[in-house]
């Protein structure tokens, strides 16, 4: 999962039930459908939401007995799910990010929705994220809520160094070595518990495909990476801890008041608000640095249905149901999340100001980037051992272990074996 992937989801934690969750009505009728449903750590803030949803849902399809709904804390969800698959017991229909679903289509064992849906309603979800649920050609999910990467600067470290905000991330070094020089702080801090390096090289004008011929990396653009991170290191605009804490950190510096920004979705607004009220007054919300040149990332969940349910129409059919423009507004305005289709974008909410200016400039931002923006990271299979690979020789490159030229050449090295072997 990426960065602010990782962050649509934990955001929504409140501790509460977590595993096993609440269910819509009790047993199958004999010869009705009976679907289970397991979401990401959704509960308990979307209870009745998802509760009320599920109840439509059945009264409308009374050939299907019940929907048995499951929510599972995002750090169990890939073991429990790989488990349950193994053990023949999978959901039939759970909620993912295209990456992880990649690991389940990578073995054939997710349904493809395409020979589910009409055209009609493929053509209702977002182009750019409804594609991003590919691997070698065929379709695996079907994509749900949204969130986009946007800036939060504390304006008053900005003022006290004399130096305005980034307009993209290629500027961060030398506004870094400013901050740092004139407070003693840190500027910005690029996580390694997600697919950050990655989004970055794709930032930086690199290029990554899950289809061949063109799979595989550009030598300039990796080149370009590594030197980025290396600036970024011995300009003091990150701290030492970045190589080894995740984005937990960042927010928890920023949230402080030693770090001058924070790259992360508009939901992270509210935990501001709540941990560290007295910084509002400081905040700037504006675009990602890079939204100017087209390049801005959107993190998305998907639902997806394994192949060994028994229910596949019904299934795609509870999918399409949840996913609807009309269902999808009504999410969005109980939590700061996006939807995946646009049509839901038409509701006066979305365009609604009032006194949480931070947070509704934060989502006008995000509509746009949405909007204009796309799936940095295709899914990739192997994602894991790449991901891997981008982040070992980026870290050697900032500690000074290899060279730039040295960094590059291993990097490229690893992917091009990696990705032959998944084609093998």
């Amino acid at each position: 999962m990426t960065s602010t992937g990782r962050l649509l989801a934990i955001s929504l934690l409140i501790p509460g039930l977590s595993w096993p969750a609440m269910q819509g009505q009790a047993g199958a009728v004999a010869g009705k459908a009976e679907i289970e449903f397991w979401t990401m750590q959704l509960s308990p803030v979307l209870d009745d939401y998802i509760l009320s949803s599920i109840a439509e849902f059945e009264r409308l399809n009374p050939d299907v007995a019940a929907v048995k709904w499951v929510d599972v804390a995002w750090a169990d969800m890939e073991r429990k799910l790989l488990s349950s698959v193994a053990a023949g017991t999978a959901p039939d229909v759970a909620n993912l990010n295209p990456q992880f679903s990649s690991k389940l289509a990578e073995f054939n064992a997710l349904e493809d929705p395409t020979l589910f849906l009409a055209p009609e309603t493929i053509a209702s979800y977002h182009p750019a994220v409804w594609s991003s649920n590919r691997l070698k050609g065929q379709y695996f999910g079907i994509p749900w809520y949204l969130s986009a990467s946007i800036a939060i600067y504390n304006r008053s470290i900005f003022e006290q160094a004399g130096v305005g905000f980034p307009d993209a991330i290629e500027e961060i070094p030398r506004i870094g070595r400013a901050i740092r020089k004139a407070t003693g702080k840190y500027t910005y801090f690029p996580s390694f518990d997600g697919g950050e390096p990655m989004e970055n090289y794709v930032l930086l004008g690199g290029g990554i495909s899950n289809d061949l011929p063109a799979f595989g990396l550009s030598d300039p653009s990796v080149r370009k990476l590594l030197r980025y991170y290396a600036e970024l290191y011995s300009s003091g605009s990150v701290p030492p801890s970045v190589l080894i804490e995740g984005h937990q950190k960042a927010v928890d510096l920023f949230q402080s008041g030693e770090l001058a920004m924070l790259l992360s979705g508009m939901q992270m607004l509210r935990n501001i608000e709540l941990n560290a009220p007295g910084l509002m007054a400081d905040i700037v919300v504006k675009p990602h640095p890079n939204a100017d040149q087209g390049r801005t990332n959107i993190a998305a969940m998907n639902l997806v249905v394994p192949r060994q349910t028994e229910y596949p129409e019904e299934a795609f059919r509870f999918i399409v149901f949840m996913t609807s423009p009309e269902k999808q507004t009504e999410m969005a305005k109980r939590v700061p999340v996006l939807p995946s289709t646009p049509r839901s974008l038409e509701d006066p909410f979305f365009a609604a100001v009032g006194l949480h200016h931070h947070y509704e400039t934060a989502r006008a931002h995000s509509i746009d980037q949405i909007r204009q923006g796309g799936v940095l990271l295709p899914p990739l299979a192997r994602y894991s051992r790449l991901r891997t690979a981008f982040i070992l020789q980026t870290q050697r490159v900032m500690l000074g272990e290899a060279s730039v030229e040295e960094g590059a050449d291993q990097l490229i090295s690893d992917w091009s074996h990696i990705s032959r072997t998944q084609h093998e």
